[in-house]
């Protein structure tokens, strides 16, 4: 979804823009699927099931795939863009939500993990993260970063004709 002409149009869909901020199904599958998988090689590599940590190493993922799938059923978490600001889920498991004005923003950048690659966003009074395993898919990820960078560049234009 490429951003418009319009400085009030994401992608053709007029501001208010809403996302949904939860972790994609796939990743879930896939976190409970290779605990899953690490107890089926164990219990065919040995011929019963594992106990101790081998077990626990298998456990885990699948627990932390149950904890996400109850957060990502009973949570809706949203992500909304708005003609002046944003409003951002933060905190434990998301489930606060904080308005950041986009004239508040000072700068914007990557960071890159190994499995997603997290938005950065400054102000003056503390740093958000948007990671892109929480956007329904690549292309929101790369028209919520389009349309931010977009607002930073027209603050800094703003604040450089406010200083002449």
């Amino acid at each position: 979804m490429p951003l418009s002409e319009d400085d009030n149009e994401l992608g053709g869909a007029e501001l208010p823009h809403e996302y949904s901020y939860n972790l994609r199904a796939r990743a879930i599958l896939l976190i409970s699927g290779a605990g899953l998988l690490w107890i089926g090689v164990q219990r065919l590599s040995f011929g019963r099931m594992p106990t101790g940590f081998r077990l626990w190493f298998g456990l885990v993922p699948i627990l932390l795939a149950l904890l996400l799938g109850i957060r990502r059923v009973s949570f809706h978490c949203r992500l909304l863009l708005d003609k002046d600001e944003m409003i951002l889920p933060t905190g434990f498991f998301q489930r606060d939500s904080t308005r950041v004005a986009y004239a508040s923003i000072e700068r914007v950048w990557r960071h890159y993990l190994p499995i997603t690659v997290v938005l950065r966003i400054a102000t003056a009074a503390r740093t958000f993260q948007i990671a892109s395993v929480l956007l329904p898919d690549d292309e929101s990820y790369r028209a919520l970063e389009a349309f931010i960078n977009q607002k930073v560049q027209e603050n800094t234009a703003k604040k450089g004709v406010g200083n002449s």
